[in-house]
């Protein structure tokens, strides 16, 4: 019996230097998080206010284009052998990505609100013991 040698699929010359950039930027913010908070707010400034239309209107372009992609003859193209058949059906379908969509949103908001509720409660002082009642 013939032994199966491992091979990686990861492609070093695409891995090794994202690698470095995030091991760096952990290292960098965490020896300095206020200065890292500082350059990372004015990176993000500058990018929303030089590239936010663009932004915006690729978003809306992509949106257009999928939905007529969907409504042309292109929209009917199987994916897949032409003999499959579909593992679920259109209600099945839409039931997993509903429910994946609401159990992100679910795990997401499920932490989110409180916080938030805390940092600004409506009815009493900000991050004291009251605002944590307050927001659970």
């Amino acid at each position: 019996m013939k032994s199966k040698k491992f091979r990686s699929t990861i492609l070093m010359p695409v891995f090794v230097p994202t690698a470095i950039v995030m091991i760096l930027l952990v290292i960098g913010a965490s020896v300095n998080p206020a200065a890292a908070s500082g350059l990372f707010a004015q990176i993000l400034s500058f990018t929303t206010d030089t590239f936010g239309w663009f932004y915006m209107l690729a978003t809306a372009l992509f949106l257009m284009f999928i939905v007529v992609l969907a409504f042309s003859p292109y929209g009917a193209i199987k994916l897949g052998p032409d003999h499959g058949a579909a593992q679920y059906n259109f209600i099945e379908w839409f039931s997993m990505l509903f429910s994946a969509g609401y159990g992100i949103a679910l795990l997401f908001y499920g932490v989110a609100e409180p916080v938030t509720h805390f940092a600004t409660p409506p009815l009493s002082d900000p991050e004291t013991v009251a605002a944590a009642k307050e927001a659970m």
